[in-house]
């Protein structure tokens, strides 16, 4: 459908007018058809349509007191739900934005929790909120506007949760696929893309070589003959290896995709981050006073910028992702020869793409194609395992989400590699960015401690025998010992952690309800020591609990030192200890096969 243009010059209000007079966007795609069989670029939608179409400019121009103006693709999701809304309206027969009085947000409201999901399930609580939003902030721009709500509907959270699907959040790639994913990506970053790039350029000499003498198809022909003698990695991975081009093509496609895999989980930048980078990208910076030198991945940020074009910023950049952006700038260098561009991630558009530059049109990569490139290319490639009897769906944000986690599972002191990996020289410069441009990093890591510990709260509750100190204290006063899981099992967490504040400490061989005074590891404010913090200082902690879940931990050690003093050449000290860990052993074990009856 042609786009519909917008409103013209003399009717936008003056504060919706960018520079010299141009409007902030200039077309909407109002073409779309109405439950009555029209268009909403018919000529009876007009006064609506203008209503809408001065709304989604003033986004741009003249945005809500204390918001920043919104980006083209904000726009874009803003008017998708202006174009979901406005045929609800045509059906309820609302004939302009001010008749959205209670009665009609209500009915709106009714009719999202009515509304079916995804695989027929509830509609999300994200989508419902992405609706409830706009209408909202269409709200708060009536004093600009002839046409707007006169009411600011609920947030979709605060209408009866139990109606919406919960927002299950980005998730983070399992251990189990990550492991192989990251390390798949490093090794074909190694000697096979030398190979695969020298074989790019063996491909460029034979065209130079062949050119003179032939033309057309038989240049062609001698091209692929002297191609298919040429050795490639991973050539049996392609199905056809009579097609050496396309096999060239496909196998620089993927050292692309490995590049990305390489850079956001060994850097936890944002994708779109990723996808702006620029030739000469890497920065040496030698550290205060001892000599040593820093390198950095500059890019820019742009979801928290005041401008358009980001915020520089820097990540600190191990030695893979300085080997991936060295394997980017030679990857890319034909194609920003051609387009004349700086940036890394680019490709050219159509089917049947040569190895070499042709005269298709040369575009950045976006995240929904790197999204594709990663699950129907990459992970059939390096030939990832199943998780839990499925295929695992990879999305270009689990690699910043995967990079949290793995800071947020280990304790306070994995922040001093955050600080080094944003390249803060100060721990203060940290503390500052987590209110600036890397708050959204500290809530990842907030949430992966948060969903941990109500994933230990729900074993400590439920298991039927529980060890330690702390875990028996707590399993006895439990209201749900040794049931099965149910939904007031959530409402008994979230109460505990709402009043209580509580951390738990999670390791292999059990969770810590830590509290300071009563801390055997003499632990600091927040969090238990990780220097003192033992197996058998554990044991003998106030705030120690251990389940059936770490039942194979506590087995281990027995069996280990129980084998260990069946040796002649143990000295005295030696066998003292291992006895002792031995009779800590025992007694974890002895309580989970117990239960909890006794006293502690």
């Amino acid at each position: 459908m042609a786009s519909v243009p917008t409103s013209t010059l003399t009717q936008l209000p003056a504060p919706l007018l960018g520079n010299e007079g141009v409007p902030a966007a200039t077309t909407f795609n109002w073409g779309f058809e109405m439950p009555d069989g029209s268009r909403f670029g018919d000529d009876h939608w007009t006064p609506l349509r203008h209503a809408a179409e001065l709304f989604l400019l003033s986004l741009q121009a003249d945005p809500p007191e204390g918001r920043m103006p919104l980006r083209k693709e904000t726009v874009d999701g803003h008017f998708s739900h202006i174009r979901f809304l406005v045929r609800w309206m045509a059906v309820e027969n609302v004939r302009c934005f001010k008749d959205l009085d209670q009665d009609a947000v209500d009915r709106f409201v009714a009719m999202l929790r009515a509304r079916p999901g995804r695989n027929a399930s509830r509609l999300s609580l994200s989508t419902a909120e992405g609706y409830l939003g706009t209408i909202r902030t269409f709200h708060m721009q009536r004093d600009k506007l002839d046409d707007a709500p006169l009411m600011a509907p609920p947030r979709a959270g605060s209408v009866e949760k139990r109606h919406w699907k919960p927002y299950g959040g980005h998730p983070y790639t399992p251990d189990e696929i990550a492991v192989p994913l990251i390390s798949g990506a490093m090794e074909l970053l190694g000697d096979p893309a030398e190979q695969i790039l020298a074989l790019r350029d063996r491909l460029e000499d034979l065209y130079e070589q062949f050119r003179p003498q032939h033309q057309g198809r038989r240049l062609h022909w001698h091209i692929r003959r002297a191609m298919l003698s040429e050795p490639c990695p991973y050539a049996d991975m392609y199905p056809n290896p009579e097609w050496p081009l396309r096999r060239l093509t496909f196998m620089l496609d993927r050292l692309g995709d490995a590049c990305f895999v390489v850079i956001a989980y060994l850097v936890g930048a944002r994708a779109s981050e990723i996808l702006r980078l620029e030739e000469g990208c890497l920065e040496r910076r030698a550290a205060d006073g001892d000599g040593e030198e820093h390198v950095y991945l500059v890019g820019t940020i742009t979801k928290t910028s005041l401008t358009e074009h980001g915020d520089i910023h820097r990540w600190l950049a191990p030695e893979p992702v300085q080997r991936a952006i060295h394997i980017l700038e030679r990857l890319s260098a034909p194609l920003r020869e051609l387009s004349g561009k700086r940036n890394l991630w680019l490709h050219q558009l159509g089917r049947g793409r040569s190895p070499l530059p042709t005269m298709m049109p040369v575009a950045r990569l976006r995240s929904p194609m790197v999204n594709i490139r990663l699950n129907e290319r990459l992970a059939p490639f390096l030939a990832l395992p199943e998780h839990q009897g499925g295929t695992w769906h990879l999305t270009t944000y689990q690699g910043r989400k995967t990079f949290s986690r793995f800071i947020g599972r280990r304790d306070r002191t994995g922040l001093t590699a955050l600080q080094r990996h944003l390249g803060h020289v100060h721990r203060a410069m940290t503390d500052r960015a987590y209110v600036g441009t890397d708050f959204e990093l500290a809530e990842l890591i907030d949430d992966q401690a948060a969903e941990k510990t109500r994933k230990a709260l729900e074993d400590l509750l439920l298991a039927p025998n529980v060890a330690g100190k702390a875990g028996v204290m707590l399993s006895e006063r439990s209201p749900f010992h040794g049931r099965t899981r149910s939904g007031d099992v959530d409402g008994y967490i979230t109460e505990i952690l709402a009043e209580t504040d509580m951390r738990l400490g999670v390791c292999d061989w059990g969770y810590c309800l830590y509290r300071r005074e009563t801390s055997a590891c003499l632990g600091g404010e927040r969090e238990p020591n990780p220097v003192l913090r033992t197996q058998s200082t554990c044991s003998t902690c106030a705030n120690f609990a251990v389940t059936d879940r770490h039942r194979p931990v506590w087995e281990a050690r027995l069996e280990r030192n129980t084998a260990l003093i069946q040796r002649d050449d143990l000295d005295h000290e030696s066998r003292a200890l291992a006895e002792a860990r031995i009779q800590e052993s025992h007694r974890i074990l002895d309580r989970l096969d117990e239960g909890n009856a006794g006293d502690v």
